[in-house]
């Protein structure tokens, strides 16, 4: 398809939005995972074109009283968990839900629209632009234009709803509020100023002449180590050279291990380098050379270091689960904190790209001259953080530290790159994929094989993007969160750390556990694919250093109150490494039997394989008080067999309670609808074996237990709570379904963690 496009020179000439009174428009989003804050990108560039005056944040950055210093707000908001609002939005939607703030018509003059996506799977769907929409109408604001739900789900995904109610929204705002006579809108073919400013600084003064010339003879001897700067640049060369890394990558280990950098000689001569440098034996590369540990200011960050990082899942199993232990420096009050949050939080972690990747974009771009000077920036985007040691950063360090190089390309990126390439026919190619009625086309390129950013900049070479514009093309990487999977005494009872310093450390860190399940596959095209955060946990070395954040799980403290919640039963519902915060509150519960009598805890346990991923499933036989019901989907041993193994392991002293599993016509005649409630049935999953043990779940249910589910979200907890539901009417507690939802949501604590 032929597609009119300007000149490459005349598409490069900026237009700068006109400054117009009482025109002007504030983005907010909600995002956990990146999707609505791209939606507000597309829609601020919009916004601009039409000469509005724009401010683009998360919600959290927005204070209430802002709402009435605008013209007109847009909310884009996803939806996590089960119905909940984005971790970035939760302050803001706190403040909104303030009683004070009830029959004020405080937000009166607000006028604003809601774009919400979601996926059509969840119990809960576009649950949290519902409840937005709601609360601003109930506080007096005006609802400039219809709200719009987007699905996942959709063969177009979101840009099924998106795409049209963006070019319908475009027109109300015209109609609204027009333009001045002699004041058209900004071509979508003319290139907008950039938001965020990077400069590549002035170089440093040149040396002395009498020092220039003998510089690397100067800089061999620890009596002269080379300027900090200086050091910097040479790493980054050699991190950038083709031969072979293993030896470079242990000079790296050394030079962290001991706080001695290699190719030094002391006063006497002694050799400093890693002696496997000079043997004579072919060294054996095990892995890619991974990112430098530099470590970045981020807020509420503490400092962290890798104690053990084990894969747990067997080598021929289809997925890399690892078990990582991390020592965590934050002193009395960081152990406070955590202590407070009573095995319930979230370890956040934040990836790096890959020295390889970088230097492949480097050399794409043609950056190599300014990639390792630093950089003037002054205005940046919030998540691009400074170093901790003060030291500007460079083209190198944003790429590896804070630009996700990797991400899947969006709309805007490749509208964007129109600008920068004099080829054009790789300007019409970019076209083609934005064009009304190409969404096939672009899923196809982009989403549908995983297709990375840099692999697109490879497929169209043309494309030379100017060091000023990163900041605003690229998206910035996001941090992952992780449940912590231990809790009590284990958080605490790590030896002394001899290897901290006294000057800056504690002596006693905090012990931190996570089950990360590595994301790991191959695409349509057949390449295989790896995510940001996974690639970088493979390779997470012993003793690397990182800066960590520690944050309270989301959802009701199920600890809380105390004693209280400790006395009531426990029914846990885990599948896969979902069993991370189940471990961490059992954990959590056996601190307080000393002083109180801790309710009996009842786990359902669902993987795929008994001897590939049941996660410490060789800890539960010593946990008193705890009865276990493994289930595996993927196994294929008669019941009778799997009888008698759990037999087995209770003789060795475990825990798991197995009675004979009932047939299906035992169901049937027991509950007496288990034809409409039990469709997996003849499966082995975590919502069946619920149903298995009714008597014995009923049981705990007339004790007002506390039930927590956790694991993948969509289907597993959904189907979970129905198995809850038809127990509840099977055993004759409540009358239909609706009074047993109503059981779950007055006389249980219901606590949900699923991703």
């Amino acid at each position: 398809m032929s597609v009119q496009v300007e000149s490459p020179a005349k598409m490069a000439q900026l237009a700068s939005p006109v400054e117009i009174e009482g025109r002007s428009m504030a983005i907010l989003y909600g995002s956990e995972t990146g999707n609505a804050e791209e939606i507000a990108i597309e829609l601020e560039d919009m916004a601009r074109r039409l000469h509005f005056h724009t401010r683009m944040d998360e919600m959290d950055s927005f204070k209430l009283s802002d709402l009435l210093k605008v013209s007109l707000v847009v909310f884009v908001t996803s939806t996590t968990g089960q119905g909940d609002m984005p971790t970035n939005t939760l302050n803001f939607w706190k403040n909104l839900r303030r009683e004070k703030l009830n029959n004020s018509n405080c937000l009166g003059p607000v006028k604003f629209a809601i774009f919400g996506l979601g996926d059509s799977g969840y119990r809960k769907f576009n649950w949290a632009a519902r409840k937005l929409q709601v609360r601003l109408l109930q506080l007096g604001a005006t609802e400039f234009f219809r709200a719009a739900e987007a699905d996942e789900r959709h063969n177009n995904g979101i840009d099924s709803i998106y795409l049209p109610w963006k070019e319908e929204f475009k027109a109300a705002l015209l109609e609204k509020y027009p333009l001045p006579e002699g004041t058209a809108p900004i071509s979508n073919n003319q290139l907008l100023p950039p938001k965020y400013s990077v400069r590549v600084m002035p170089t440093m003064e040149p040396l002395p002449a009498d020092k220039s010339a003998t510089q690397s003879a100067l800089y061999s001897h620890v009596d002269n180590p080379a300027p900090l700067s200086q050091r910097r640049f040479e790493h980054n060369q050699r991190q950038a050279a083709t031969f072979p890394a293993w030896e470079a990558r242990e000079d790296q280990s050394w030079e962290i291990r001991t706080g001695t950098p290699v190719d030094v000689l002391d006063k006497n001569n002694i050799l400093k380098d890693h002696p496997s440098k000079y043997s004579l034996e072919t060294t054996k590369k095990v892995g890619p050379r991974t990112p430098l540990p530099t470590r970045l200011a981020i807020p509420q960050g503490v400092f962290a270091k890798v104690v053990d990082n084990a894969r747990v899942t067997p080598f021929d199993h289809w997925q890399d689960v690892r078990h990582i232990v991390f020592d965590v420096y934050g002193g009395e009050k960081l152990i406070s904190k955590v202590s407070d949050m009573r095995g319930q939080s979230i370890l956040s972690i934040y990836p790096k790209n890959y020295p390889e990747d970088v230097q492949e974009l480097i050399n794409l771009m043609g950056w190599n001259d300014v990639a390792d000077k630093p950089l003037d920036m002054s205005n940046k985007p919030k998540r691009v953080f400074d170093r901790v040691d003060g030291q500007p950063s460079t083209l190198r360090d944003i790429l590896t530290d804070n630009l996700d190089i990797t991400a899947i390309p969006k709309r805007n990126f490749i509208r964007e790159l129109t600008f920068f390439t004099k080829n054009r026919d790789e300007v019409e190619r970019l076209w083609e994929f934005l064009l009304p009625g190409n969404e096939q086309e672009f899923y196809d390129y982009t989403s549908r094989p995983r297709r990375t950013i840099l692999e697109l900049l490879s497929d169209f070479p043309g494309v030379k993007i100017p060091v000023e514009r990163v900041l605003d093309l690229f998206p910035v990487i996001r941090h992952r969160d992780f449940s912590v999977c231990n809790g009590g005494a284990s958080l605490t009872e790590n030896q002394y750390d001899p290897d901290a310093p006294n000057a800056t450390l504690p002596v006693f860190p905090l012990r931190i556990e996570i089950l990360a399940a590595l994301v790991e596959y191959k695409t349509i095209i057949r390449k295989p694919r790896q995510g940001l955060c996974s690639r970088y946990l493979k390779y997470l070395a012993r003793d690397t250093p990182l800066t960590v954040r520690i944050s309270p799980s989301r959802g009701e403290n199920v600890m809380m109150p105390l004693p209280t919640a400790v006395q009531r039963p426990l029914i846990a519902v885990a599948t896969g490494t979902g069993i991370a915060p189940i471990r961490a509150l059992i954990q959590e519960r056996l601190e307080y039997e000393v002083d109180t009598q801790v309710g009996e805890t009842v786990l359902f346990y669902g993987g795929r394989n008994r001897d590939k991923d049941y996660h410490f499933g060789g800890e539960w036989g010593y946990i008193k008080g705890l009865t276990v019901f493994p289930c595996f989907s993927r196994d294929e041993e008669e019941p009778a067999a799997v009888e008698k193994k759990e037999e087995e392991e209770k003789k060795k002293g475990g825990n798991v309670w197995e009675k004979p599993i009932k047939t299906e016509e035992e169901e049937n005649v027991e509950f007496g609808i288990v034809e409409e409630m039990d469709p997996d049935r003849g499966k082995r999953y975590v919502q069946n074996e619920i149903r298995k043990r009714a008597k014995e779940v009923a049981g705990l249910m007339r004790r007002g237990p506390v039930v927590a589910v956790c694991g993948s979200a969509g289907k597993m907890p959904i189907a979970v709570r129905k198995a809850f539901v038809d127990v509840l009417v099977g055993e004759k507690l409540v009358r239909d379904r609706e009074e047993g939802e109503r059981w779950l949501g007055m006389r249980v604590v219901y606590w949900e963690d699923t991703w």
